[in-house]
């Protein structure tokens, strides 16, 4: 198992085009391009972009999280290819995360089709390793879930998954046992309650990070081999750790 190591008041360096921090000056006097962090693009407008930033902040993970490409859920199978070709054109090579949840996808069948629709756009970008496609059935929060239980029910909606959860991080955010799952879900969804990174501290603390992606991965790996994965939740953040090389990653 990885070891993660948080580190302490370190500011990940955000950029999506050529700056000092990315370049080498050589013997010869010319300009080494050294690897860009990862960009994350996702449909959660708070969520996931604090999340990915507070991570990035305290692990060995860093990644570039540009605001503007977090939000519009609802339409993210024209907003997601949009974006990518955005940070492809402006980027060398760059290593593009995207999350999203699939609750609304997996039993609807326009948005299997839109679903369909925007793989098909981007399928050279997938192929070429560029894009890492990260979905989460059915939220965001299942991903959470994993760092306290290895729990691999069918939570169709984001309250299925928040009633559970309340029960393991309603502490992060000072609240109790007569907070409403309605309540707390509000507060895992707006800045003022996500900003400080104190939660994410929390949420990685004690090794629960690591166990959070083995436990993704293997169940994941299971489902497939079983031909199941359609009769459980799953999460594939689990990516934006397993496939990031470190070693070449940081600057």
């Amino acid at each position: 198992m990885r070891e993660l190591n948080l580190v302490e008041d370190t500011k990940s360096q955000h950029f999506d085009k050529p700056s000092k921090q990315q370049s080498e000056t050589t013997n010869e006097g010319t300009k080494e391009m050294l690897p860009l962090y990862p960009f994350v693009i996702a449909g959660g407008r708070n969520t996931e972009r604090l999340y990915v930033q507070h991570i990035s902040d305290i692990t060995s993970y860093k990644f570039n999280v540009i605001p503007r490409y977090f939000g519009n859920e609802s339409n993210y199978h024209l907003k997601f290819p949009q974006r990518i070709e955005e940070i492809l054109e402006r980027n060398n090579n760059p290593k593009i995360f995207c999350l999203f949840d699939f609750d609304t996808i997996y039993d609807n069948e326009q948005n299997k089709a839109n679903y369909t629709e925007f793989k098909d756009k981007i399928k050279e970008h997938i192929k070429n390793r560029n894009v890492v496609l990260c979905p989460t059935m059915p939220c965001i929060e299942y991903w959470f879930l994993l760092h306290f239980e290895n729990n691999t029910a069918l939570f169709k909606t984001n309250a299925d998954v928040v009633k559970v959860l309340k029960e393991y991080m309603s502490s992060y955010f000072s609240v109790n046992s007569t907070t409403s799952v309605s309540e707390f879900a509000t507060k895992l969804k707006k800045e003022k309650y996500l900003r400080d990174k104190d939660w994410v501290e929390k949420l990685c603390s004690a090794g629960k990070l690591e166990t959070a992606i083995t436990r993704a991965k293997e169940n994941i790996e299971k489902a497939e081999q079983d031909k199941n994965i359609q009769e459980q939740s799953y999460t594939y953040v689990y990516k934006l750790f397993d496939e990031y090389d470190i070693s070449e990653s940081i600057l």
